[in-house]
């Protein structure tokens, strides 16, 4: 048996290496379609896999030229399920609320505009390697490289798609005077108004991994015009009642001092500390868990 072992494994090896070569290599070879969107979504998973492939994990490889392959195809995937793959679970907060702030995007079709269709695939690009680098859990370096990218692609789109809203105007509306569209109020109904921040086990510090939400806080809080910020600190059931209650509080403390350092508008800031009182996630007293350190911000009105 040892003998047909010792030649078992590299053949196995030497066969997943081929089959992911030919994947790459349809990938690479597959004509970039027309549409600008799906052009770029081929050309970066073409660019992931091969990353992959050099680091030798030739499964990830082969999804990501799959996922090329659909794109030059003209059908491009969705962007990755978080149950499609073994998430560690503090990082499911952020992922999940990345995973939902990039599909309203592109629901609200930044994949067709012709300002947004590239940085839509450089946010799904971003968001899909974050994903797979997570997974993985440790380079660290490659995880923040990935979430960088997914951030910065989606500020652009964000920013794009609010300026341009208020030149979106049904053919079937009739013109209205420019000095009674100034009076309107802003419409606020679908922009976001709620934030979460997570943290570190028994840490109030803010980390490089929630700037992105903040800065789409301080942001979110501008373009609505928000006259009140409340930030609502919260900690697990690990620690005693007292402990928990002055941890969440100097959580929404830090929280409030880095919306201002982003750019937080003039306005009314309530800082509230609820201790362990309200879990999202309900546990045994003494557990830890990730889901229920955080900071909630709400924008009112």
């Amino acid at each position: 048996m040892a003998p047909i072992a010792r030649i078992f494994v590299p053949l196995s090896t030497a066969a997943l290496l081929s089959a992911c070569a030919a994947g790459i290599g349809e990938a690479e070879r597959a004509a970039p379609p027309a549409n600008a969107f799906a052009a770029e979504l081929h050309k970066g998973y073409v660019e992931l896999a091969r990353a992959e492939e050099d680091e030798n994990d030739f499964a990830d490889a082969r999804v990501f030229a799959g996922r090329a392959i659909a794109a030059a195809a003209g059908k491009p995937s969705p962007p990755e399920s978080l149950g499609a793959r073994k998430l560690p679970a503090a990082a499911l907060p952020a992922l999940a609320g990345a995973r939902d702030r990039l599909t309203r995007v592109l629901e609200a079709g930044a994949a067709h505009g012709p300002a947004t269709a590239r940085q839509a695939a450089r946010a799904q690009l971003g968001f899909d390697c974050w994903l797979q680098e997570q997974e993985e859990n440790f380079q660290q370096a490659d995880i923040e490289a990935c979430r960088t990218g997914f951030e910065t692609a989606m500020a652009d789109i964000e920013r794009r798609m609010t300026a341009a809203a208020p030149a979106i105007v049904p053919s079937s509306v009739m013109p209205v005077a420019p000095a009674a569209f100034a009076a309107a109020p802003p419409d606020t109904s679908s922009l976001e108004t709620r934030f979460v921040v997570y943290f570190d086990f028994d840490r109030s510090a803010i980390s490089a991994a929630t700037a992105g939400e903040l800065s789409r806080a301080a942001a979110a809080a501008r373009r609505t015009g928000a006259v009140l910020v409340r930030v609502v600190g919260h900690a697990d059931r690990a620690g005693s009642e007292e402990h928990n209650r002055a941890l969440s509080r100097d959580r929404a403390r830090a929280v409030a001092s880095a919306l201002r350092a982003v750019g937080l508008p003039d306005v009314g800031v309530a800082v509230l500390a609820r201790g362990e009182d309200e879990p999202v996630v309900r546990t045994a007293d003494g557990v830890r868990d990730a889901r229920n350190r955080r900071v909630e911000i709400e924008l009112t009105h």
